[in-house]
């Protein structure tokens, strides 16, 4: 039996290549949406956003979990792997550069 895989980034509505900023803002904000709405609902929601949060929040948890969402979706169809240094810079922005 094959585990399913949990598309964190899908959770969130955000792309795969999401600024770390951008994924603060948007867990943060669907957050103190649901937080707002007492049902059984929105409770497995915002446990479920908290989950996708923990791992994408994290640049070690995110960085593991980039290679293992690459690995999923090249199983599921032939798309292109970035390199280790375009996952860094996606991960972390681009490095300020003074002209």
């Amino acid at each position: 039996m094959v585990a399913k895989f949990k598309d964190y980034y899908e959770v969130l509505g955000l792309p795969p290549r999401a600024h770390v900023r951008l994924i603060e803002e948007t867990y943060w904000e669907q957050a103190h949406e649901l937080k707002r709405i007492p049902t059984r609902k929105a409770a497995r929601r915002l446990t479920a956003i908290n989950e996708a949060y923990e791992v994408l929040g994290t640049p070690h948890r995110r960085l593991q979990y980039d290679s293992e969402y690459l690995g999923f979706q090249a199983l599921r169809e032939d798309a292109p792997r970035p390199g280790l240094l375009q996952c860094i810079v996606t991960m972390l922005g681009k490095p300020f550069r003074p002209d």
